[in-house]
């Protein structure tokens, strides 16, 4: 069978197509993850749509605009996001390198301390001088010559158009300060990929439900103060695309017609999913199918309109698709009753 596009033309118009402050939802189960669909989101960005023998990561010879991508990751880190993407043609190593894409880890150190905080405690605590806590290095001034703010954990961050992982995001504090600690981290990263008032931003953020569900009504954090923080960063990017786990114990045991209490993380993941929707232009729900697993399907991809979406906006047509995920990373994507 030969090698599958890296973007199934039945999906080209609603990945090519996002209007300014635009913000995508891709919704998804435990049996049919969003990540393969996220990729194709990389890949219709980095690689221009106009022209097909261009260079990813060239300005559209038609327009001037130059599109960028900042990927949030709160569910999978960077090793994971570069092997696949890989396996599409797509070197974000050398897209970082060149400014046109940017990692924010949101998963590996999260909830842990930074590097600059770790390394000060034994010697703060031991009464020592804070240089002892430090490797030896051949002139022992080093360390006292570097300004306060160059600590190796700020200089990974600082070097954003070298290094693949621009920022790793922790949450430090308590409550609303530490989100919005976070979403200040998160648009310093989006100000630096802005070189001029050309460039288009994609701002991908996957599974920030993940956030939601670990700080929760112990940090009096709810699906309204979460929805307050994307808002906050959807104003410095042209469009959004937001995955979310919408798994029935996370939405149906919140509904009212449901005989089960929900705890307070049902009922906060599913006002969050809820609202997304109704300010969605477009919402991408990925399932399993109801028959069961088939040898030759993957799942269901159902794309509907959101609350967002505007009378005028007639680029946007509701279909429901079927998808195979290949082993070799490729997705065949058709309509039903289609072979």
């Amino acid at each position: 069978m030969p090698s599958q596009p890296p973007l199934p033309h039945l999906l080209v118009p609603y990945l090519s197509d996002q209007t300014d402050s635009s913000l995508t939802l891709i919704s998804s189960i435990l049996g049919a993850t969003s990540n393969w669909l996220v990729l194709r989101f990389l890949h219709a960005a980095l690689s221009s749509s106009s022209s097909p023998h261009m260079p990813i990561g060239v300005e559209d010879q038609y327009d001037g605009k130059k599109r960028k991508v900042v990927l949030v990751s709160f569910m999978r880190g960077w090793e994971f996001w570069k092997s696949e993407a890989k396996r599409l043609g797509l070197d974000l190593t050398r897209l970082s390198s060149k400014q046109q894409f940017t990692f924010v880890d949101g998963l590996s150190e999260l909830f842990s301390l930074p590097q600059n905080t770790k390394t000060r405690l034994p010697a703060q605590h031991a009464g020592a001088p804070a240089r002892t806590a430090l490797p030896l290095r051949s002139q022992s001034a080093v360390p006292d010559r570097m300004p306060p703010q160059a600590t190796p954990a700020d200089q990974t961050s600082s070097r954003g158009s070298t290094e693949p992982i621009a920022k790793k995001l922790h949450f430090s504090g308590h409550g609303i300060t530490a989100l919005n600690a976070l979403g200040r981290d998160i648009q310093t990263v989006i100000e630096k990929q802005k070189i001029s008032q050309d460039d288009e931003i994609l701002l991908i953020i996957d599974q920030p439900d993940l956030l939601l569900a670990s700080t929760g009504p112990s940090q009096a954090i709810g699906a309204t103060e979460m929805m307050n923080w994307l808002t906050g960063l959807q104003l410095d990017v042209h469009s959004t695309v937001l995955t979310l786990a919408a798994d029935s114990p996370l939405l149906h045991n919140a509904s009212a017609s449901s005989n089960q209490m929900a705890n307070p993380t049902e009922a906060e993941h599913a006002a969050f999913s809820i609202g997304l929707a109704h300010r969605a232009r477009s919402v991408m729900q990925l399932r399993t199918l109801e028959t069961g697993a088939a040898r030759d399907v993957s799942g269901v991809l159902r794309i509907s309109r959101g609350g967002g979406w505007t009378v005028g906006d007639d680029n946007l047509d509701e279909r429901e698709l079927l998808f195979y995920i290949q082993r070799d990373g490729g997705v065949r994507v058709f309509g039903r009753g289609e072979s």
